[in-house]
């Protein structure tokens, strides 16, 4: 038993790792480097306002479905990869390619490369001003250990698209053709919002924010370059829907129902004690499945362990149940499974709703009060045999990190604002050639606040043309907290 009730693991929280920063998670091992430092060229706003955009107008947009052509250029960057074998010069020349100085970018060989890959990028592009993005997984229909075992390569090649976008916007802002990466990273934005939106699942919204959060790092090579255009209002197109979590998570509190139906709908009829010993064990035997313990996976292991819980867990469910308002004389003529699997749906349905009261608020006080969401699977795991919970043990397994979904999602909202401010004040020096003495003086582009806060950045200027960006940290030691402007004046 001692073994079976350790396996607590958390699948959908480390869904949420590979996709998100990896933060130090001490002080002392925080970088101290120095501020990134952005070089700004003053810009004035487009006229007409709206000329440049990262988001198709409404009347830009034509029938279809943005998973065909997504689909198409995926099958064949796969065919193409497979043809390539070792070989394939991007994954040789990657780190150089995709992460090198822009001004030491081999755009001979780059463009070489992405001549070999234009029918895949021609897909990508086309994919662009669909209007409609279904991807019809039948996600509702699943119930049991499927619901969580569903295989989703696709999501992962669908950044492997997003990285060939990143290359041909990187070599078009290093050969100085602004339009052309501009329209790179409006399919990538397209992409990470269809990615996103594609399931319920919370895998597929993450995705999607990585995607967007690697279009959103051309934007900012782009607004250093000299003669760049001023984004601002292209960035205001952006839809929220490029990272909203708030779907998904509402969705993977779901979870714990579909995986464990034995948990979720119980008979209202009376029924044999073997009937509940049976759903204790459908239970047991479906979470070392999950958990993969080890620990064995045949009925026998199941019923031996159920033996052993119903010695630990009997009296304490029971008192759970009175404590809740169920009938006292009722609670004590129940089997000892019965008794187990009854308080542990009950625990299942406060530990939902605790957790997903606060996935209604809005946003930044969801953000706020994250910890206390994240608290109410950890309160509820036990910490000994005489406080051990079935239920407890079922939502630590499945109940999604909230704290690092939602740092993601307001990250991807913290960098377009701070990124829309650096506009305007691209915008304020292209009039005064020098830098705002604060951000109030930011009257013709105003600049947006800080989601993380819901108050004004914060703006200190060291002289006319070098000042700092303070930001919320997203995260331990987050490299864009504080940003150094050195603005190139005219």
């Amino acid at each position: 038993m001692a073994c079976f009730v350790s396996v607590t693991a958390n699948p959908a929280a480390a869904q949420v790792q590979p996709l998100d920063y990896k933060p130090p998670t001490s002080a002392a091992s925080i970088d101290r480097k120095k501020p990134k430092v952005l070089r700004i060229h003053p810009a004035p706003e487009p006229v007409p306002a709206l000329q440049i955009r990262f988001w198709p107008d409404r009347f830009e947009m034509v029938a279809g479905n943005t998973f065909v052509p997504f689909q198409r250029a995926m099958i064949m960057m796969l065919e193409m990869n497979r043809s390539a074998g070792n070989d394939d010069p991007f994954f040789k020349n990657y780190k150089l390619w995709m992460n090198g100085p822009l001004d030491e970018l081999p755009t001979q060989e780059v463009s070489k490369y992405l001549d070999s890959q234009q029918t895949v990028l021609t897909e990508l592009h086309r994919a662009m001003r669909m209007r409609d993005s279904h991807y019809e997984l039948g996600i509702d229909d699943l119930r049991g250990l499927e619901t969580v075992q569903l295989l989703l390569p696709e999501f992962q090649n669908m950044r492997q698209l997003a990285r060939l976008l990143v290359l041909e916007a990187r070599l078009a802002i290093a050969e100085g053709r602004t339009d052309d990466a501009i329209r790179s990273i409006r399919v990538g934005f397209r992409m990470g919002e269809a990615t996103g939106n594609a399931t319920d699942l919370l895998i597929s919204q993450l995705v999607g924010i990585a995607i967007s959060g690697t279009m959103l790092n051309q934007v900012e090579q782009l607004m250093q370059m000299q003669d760049s255009p001023n984004v601002y209002w292209a960035l205001a197109t952006l839809p929220d829907s490029i990272a909203d979590i708030n779907e998904a998570l509402k969705f993977e509190t779901s979870v714990v129902s579909r995986v464990f139906p034995e948990l979720s709908h119980l008979p209202s009829d009376k029924v044999e004690p073997a009937v509940w010993r049976n759903r204790l064990v459908r239970t047991i035997t479906d979470m070392q499945t999950l958990g993969d313990s080890g620990f064995g996976n045949g009925d026998a292991e199941a019923r031996l362990i159920a033996g052993a819980l119903m010695i630990a867990m009997t009296e304490s469910s029971r008192a759970e149940l009175i404590a809740s308002g169920s009938d006292v004389s009722e609670v004590r003529a129940m089997s000892p499974s019965e008794a187990i699997v009854r308080a542990a749906a009950a625990q299942i349905n406060r530990i939902q709703d605790n957790f997903s009261k606060w996935l209604l608020l809005p946003d930044p006080i969801r953000m706020k009060y994250a910890d206390r969401t994240d608290a109410t699977i950890q309160s509820n795991q036990p910490t000994d045999t005489a406080t051990i919970n079935l239920g407890a043990m079922v939502t630590g397994m499945l109940m999604p990190a909230v704290k690092s979904a939602s740092q993601a999602e307001m990250r991807t909202h913290q960098t377009i604002a701070r990124m829309a401010t650096i506009e305007a004040i691209r915008d304020y020096a292209a009039a005064q050639n020098e830098l705002p003495s604060s951000l109030d003086q930011l009257t013709n582009l105003p600049a947006w606040p800080d989601p993380f806060t819901q108050q004004a950045f914060g703006y200190e200027r060291e002289t006319a043309t070098r000042a700092k960006l303070i930001s919320k940290p997203a995260y331990l030691s987050d490299p864009n907290a504080t940003i150094v402007l050195e603005l190139v004046r005219k």
